[in-house]
């Protein structure tokens, strides 16, 4: 038995005509002889039917604050009706299915509410399907937890997570429950765009639909390292914790646009070797929470990137000319960030400056900025100076430089970089 495990974003399933080419993509695998495992994020964005943010702003209508649980409970519910949707349009069209929530799936997690992290997978249930020659349909973003199998959440793009972690597990079984020789295929994860590209190409228009500068390009390859450096740093890759566990089990990955036979972005054992470029992309991350705390603890920086990677806040120290101690925070729809933060400071018996809105950080990755982020820097400080662009902090990373900016430049600093590193 050959699997391929697919992961389909929310647009992929949008009913009728995006979810028609996701059945295309999924019978074309089955009909050469090769058994799917579709991983299926809820349908659409804010405003359109059954979207995530629309199912709970609705029950915050009715009473605002949703315990942790409950909220989990809720925002299952997007994945499970897409991944009904998909089993039964590919049963109309004479496909056997199956659709399986995560928990049915065999996903088990810890218990921590909207971030949780896979412990075990059970594939018992997806084996026997698959056997059966049945197309399994797994609901991403979710898993049980507990003696009472609550249900949890895998944080923002927790559906590749699911995805990864699939990949992984059916790579370790060597044969079917009918002891036939088992293989999985290299993991796919099928976005709007042809692989991934050398910026996220909302980022290069501005808020009129104009171009800025030029537009990203295909990248046809990437190493491990630059996918996790690029996905902790907001590229719209894989979710940094899917990432890692592709880095860490060696998964093989192709990132490929959906309604198109572009060959898309690989990510495997074979790419993972420096490709000669000084910088392989750019990424930007928005709507950021900065705090500030004044110390004299040398160690007060470390200690805080630890309490803040506990409540798995996605951080980042960022270094200042006055050697104050800058954490920016990812922001997130559904968790309290500035009240998180409150808790970690009173805890500590700390004071911080905190500003919620108007922050980004813009980045520039690849293998070639390794060893030689000194040079760059240098390069990256007069491009930014010329283009009349104020920066508030960076942060050198094995291999990226980044700098903390107003989110009113963002999309201009992005620009200058990319055209001068990133298409050099």
């Amino acid at each position: 038995m050959r699997i391929v495990v697919q992961k389909f974003g929310g647009t992929c399933v949008e009913f009728p005509h995006s979810a028609e080419l996701t059945a295309e993509r999924i019978m074309e695998m089955k009909d050469q002889g090769i058994s799917p495992v579709a991983v299926i994020s809820a349908m659409g964005r804010e405003g359109q039917p059954y979207s995530t943010p629309d199912l709970v702003n609705f029950v915050r209508e009715i009473y605002p604050r949703i315990e942790p649980r409950e909220l989990d409970l809720l925002m299952s519910c997007g994945e499970i009706i897409a991944v009904v949707a998909m089993a039964n349009l590919l049963k109309a069209k004479g496909y056997d299915t199956m659709a399986l929530s995560g928990g049915q799936a065999g996903l088990i997690t810890d218990v921590y509410y909207g971030h949780a992290r896979i412990i075990d997978i059970e594939p018992r249930r997806i084996l026997q399907a698959l056997t059966e020659g049945r197309i399994v349909f797994v609901a991403g973003f979710q898993g049980v937890a507990g003696e009472e199998h609550a249900i949890t959440t895998l944080g923002e793009g927790g559906s590749d997570y699911t995805a990864v972690a699939l990949a992984v597990t059916l790579g370790q079984i060597e044969v079917t429950p009918l002891r036939e020789p088992l293989t999985v295929e290299p993991l796919e994860i099928y976005k709007e765009v042809d692989g991934v590209l050398t910026g996220n190409p909302k980022s290069f228009v501005d808020d009129d639909g104009k171009p800025l500068g030029e537009p990203p390009r295909l990248l046809p390859s990437l190493t491990y390292d630059e996918l996790v450096e690029m996905a902790k740093l907001g590229a719209q890759v894989l979710q940094h914790r899917a990432s890692l566990m592709a880095r860490q089990y060696r998964v093989p990955v192709v990132v490929k646009n959906f309604t198109t036979n572009v060959v898309g972005t690989r990510i495997s054992p074979e790419t993972d070797r420096p490709s000669g470029r000084r910088v392989t992309g750019t990424a930007d991350l928005t709507n950021l929470v900065v705090f500030d705390v004044v110390s004299d603890n040398p160690r007060l920086g470390r200690q805080l990137g630890e309490s803040l990677a506990m409540n798995r806040l996605n951080s980042h120290e960022v270094s200042t000319e006055d050697g104050r101690v800058r954490f920016a925070v990812k922001a997130e729809k559904y968790r309290d960030v500035p009240a998180m933060l409150d808790h970690i400071f009173y805890d500590r018996d700390l004071k911080a400056e905190i500003t919620p809105d108007d922050w980004a950080l813009i980045s520039v990755v690849g293998e070639g900025v390794r060893g030689g982020v000194g040079a760059l820097h240098d390069d990256a400080d007069a491009v930014l100076k010329a283009a009349k662009v104020e920066t508030f902090g960076e942060i050198e990373g094995p291999l990226s430089l980044s700098y903390l900016v107003r989110e009113g430049d963002r999309k201009r600093a992005l620009a200058r970089l990319h055209e001068e590193f990133a298409l050099a």
